[in-house]
């Protein structure tokens, strides 16, 4: 019977958000939009990440510049207290850190290492900008790492080599996202990793880094019982590992990057992408290893233009054209080179478009394969185009509608063009050398395919946005323009054919209500700039449903963050904590009305620490005593959702496989969704699988609610909206009614 709730449970939730796909048949290169955070140097570095995710901290940890191993040990602690961390020299405060200080106004500076590592003068510096400090260190980086994760309450564990950075921060965002310490090692186990392993003794030991780093026999010989070990031949292999072995747990469609080489630019991002729910990679300075690429490649949602995917009009890029010369065809290899697999023989005499140039081998499309050729069996010639404009063309001296004119170029004159800048051809007429504009040209039709319809521009926003950690000289502009798709790889691997992606991403229609308009791709929200507060219509959430429709129903509202917690924040200030408090409120006020009883974890602006400092563990915890001892029928946790990127909007439901009632989950969680999207008109992005804490430590039919993106202006004023408020707690109440009325099969 398990099984059938799981069949059932699985086409109820592909229904819920199924995707309509046109697919296209060709690989194409990586395709993302990409974002620097980078200062003139590691200090610099730090602070720019600080200020792309905190407005504010109530904790700030901070490192010593050159002390990697503590640093990023002490990740999934950070995210715990939600703390930047900034780096400074051992001696002395950088002043520029002193600004951000004084910038985040923190309650407590925690310093990371011990007094060899930030001298006691930091310590007094602290105390004259009038700032609280602690100080977390051991004997060695071990130790640290012991006592930072004493700071954390996991039943897990993971344990990288401290002698070198890469493996220990490929888990960094893997730690920090599921709150499970690092434990730094060498070859041979420290006293201070045994003696906490001994005491501790976790459920799920997770190893990363291969036998040379980690030793299985040594880990045997201390009785140390390995559940998973993440290791690769090198760094970057490993680091794809983490990643892929962590890739239900990322949410967010974007992506960190950061050096395999060194690590200084690296250490405060991890912070940052855990925080974002969002895989940290590492990479090469001037290119992308394939493993790491592979894995790029993967997160990728749709497939980006390709050259046989556009009309020949102004807009093509690719100006030079070869003809196959072999009399036997030429072959169209997967790689460039003479062992590459054949794809497509190319007939004799074909004119083709040449994409790119590889030593002796040109990139093209034909019959909707993409792949290499050799040039010794190809004459390469510019492509020609026809004037269109009615009144001639003029030719200007420069790109550029200011040039000035050289001559007019007659209606219907076959012009060769040598060169492309953005809308403007280079070409010679009557020995005079110039620019023409690339809207009056039509290109000649001399391909040997052309498409029979113009295709249809392809959004790769869904793609998401790839953050680089550090400037040029750490990760290198043609690195850069790899995953922007302008350049390919050198990397032989990364020229293969990868499975192909769909074209678009559009979700179905809803048939209830009786249109064809598709709804736009969760990350690209229809282009609404200003609210207009008279266009939330209050609904009647009662409408159909009997009176007292939940009486002897206990349910558990669980609104996220509160007291020194702030949530997420949006960009007037406003601050999630506020706005979930108020959806539960109004929750409250609904679910009397319908007979339930209702039990909340918080119903003021206060958190369920009893300590200090704020702990998130201990905070999560007791949301999840409450919820368990209270015996409650289901657990709604509400929450806003947050994004780097301003322009993602939309509704998500999370349940947790970890939960005992994890199919009871599932179906409650695609009956609000369904609910809240149909009242609310949001971006749809899902129902989703996810290991939250409260999810997957209670024991009832739990799920968490990102009502929408308080990060995107527009959604963060309706946040703000009462009656905005109100119709998303009757939308989670139609869902809970609707969760009940339609049960899954009894076991």
């Amino acid at each position: 019977m398990a099984l059938l709730k799981k069949l059932i449970l699985s086409v109820i939730t592909s229904l819920a958000f199924a995707l309509c796909t046109p697919f296209i048949t060709q690989a194409s290169p990586l395709a993302f939009s990409t974002e620097r955070i980078a200062g003139q140097d590691r200090v610099e570095t730090a602070l720019k990440i600080s200020q792309k995710g905190w407005d504010s901290a109530l904790t700030v940890i901070l490192c010593e510049y050159n002390d990697y191993p503590d640093s990023i040990a002490a990740t999934p602690f950070a995210v715990n207290l939600n703390a930047p961390i900034l780096l400074t020299k051992g001696d002395s405060i950088d002043p520029r850190v002193v600004k951000e200080l004084q910038r985040l106004s923190p309650d407590k500076v925690i310093l990371l290492g011990g007094t060899a590592c930030l001298q006691p003068a930091i310590e007094k510096e602290l105390e004259g900008l009038s700032l609280q400090w602690d100080r977390i260190g051991g004997i060695d980086r071990y130790e640290t790492s012991v006592l930072l994760a004493k700071q954390l309450f996991s039943d897990s564990m993971i344990l990288a080599n401290g002698d070198n950075f890469p493996d220990a921060l490929s888990a960094a965002t893997f730690a920090g996202i599921k709150q499970i310490p690092i434990i730094l090692t060498s070859t041979t186990l420290p006293a201070s990793v045994i003696q906490y392993y001994q005491e501790t003794a976790p459920k799920h030991l997770f190893v990363i880094g291969g036998e040379v780093v980690v030793p299985t026999k040594e880990l045997t010989k201390n009785n140390f019982t390995i559940e998973t070990r993440l290791g690769g031949y090198d760094r970057y292999e490993t680091n794809a590992k983490v990643v892929s072995f962590m890739k239900d747990t990322y949410h967010s469609n974007d992506l960190f990057l950061a050096s395999g080489i060194t690590f200084p630019d690296a250490v405060a991002g991890t912070v940052l992408a855990s925080k974002s729910n969002a895989p940290l990679l590492l990479t090469e300075k001037d290119d992308i290893p394939p493993a790491v690429y592979s894995i790029m490649r993967e997160h990728m949602k749709v497939e980006p233009p390709t050259q046989d995917s556009n009309p020949s009009n102004g807009t093509n890029s690719s100006l030079n054209q070869g003809k196959v010369t072999a009399s036997g065809g030429l072959n169209l290899r997967e790689t460039p080179s003479s062992t590459g697999n054949v794809l497509i023989t190319i007939p004799a005499a074909a004119t083709i478009d040449l994409i790119e140039k590889q030593d002796q081998w040109y990139k093209t499309t034909y019959q909707s394969k993409t792949g290499w050729v050799s040039a010794d069996y190809l004459t390469v010639t510019s492509k020609m185009g026809v004037i269109s404009a009615s009144g001639g063309l003029n030719l200007r001296d420069t790109p550029s509608s200011s040039g000035s004119m050289l001559v007019t170029i007659p209606k219907d004159t076959s012009v060769e063009l040598i060169d492309q800048q953005g809308q403007w051809y280079k070409t010679t007429y009557q020995s005079k050398t110039g620019w023409i504009s690339a809207d009056y040209v039509t290109l000649s039709q001399t391909n040997a395919e052309k498409p029979t319809t113009p295709a249809t521009p392809i959004n790769l926003s869904v793609n998401g946005q790839v953050y680089i950690l550090g400037g040029t000289g750490i990760i290198g502009s043609y690195a850069q323009t790899i995953i922007e798709g302008k350049v390919s790889s050198k990397y032989t691997d990364n020229l293969k054919t990868f499975p192909s992606l769909p074209s678009e991403i559009k979700q179905p229609t809803d048939p209830s209500r009786g249109d064809d308009d598709i709804t736009p791709p969760a990350d690209n929200p229809p282009p609404v700039t200003t609210y207009d507060p008279s266009k939330e219509v209050l609904i009647n959430p009662f409408e159909g449903i009997p009176a007292q429709a939940l009486s002897g129903k206990t349910i558990m509202i669980d609104p996220g963050h509160g007291g020194p917690d702030k949530g997420a924040s949006g960009p007037t200030p406003t601050y999630e904590k506020n706005n979930t408090l108020a959806i539960a409120m109004a929750l409250n006020d609904t679910l009397k009305q319908a007979g339930a009883t209702v039990i909340f974890t918080r119903d003021r602006d206060v958190s369920l620490c009893t300590n200090t400092p704020y702990s998130e563990v201990e905070d999560l915890q007791g949301r999840v005593n409450l919820a368990n001892q209270s015996k409650a029928d289901l657990f709604i946790s509400i929450h806003n959702d947050a994004s780097l990127n301003t322009n993602v909007q939309g509704t998500s439901t999370y349940y947790s496989e970890d939960n005992p009632k994890q199919y009871e989950s599932q179906h409650l969680a695609v009956s609000i969704q369904s609910a809240v999207i149909d009242t609310i008109k949001t971006n749809n992005r899902g129902p989703k699988q996810s290991g939250f804490y409260v999810l997957r430590n209670t024991t009832m039919p739990s799920i968490l609610l990102e009502t929408a993106f308080i990060s995107n202006p527009y959604e963060e004023a309706r946040l703000q909206n009462p009656t905005f408020q109100k119709n998303v707690a009757g939308a989670i109440f139609i869902g809970i009614y609707n969760y009940y009325k339609n049960p899954l099969p009894e076991a």
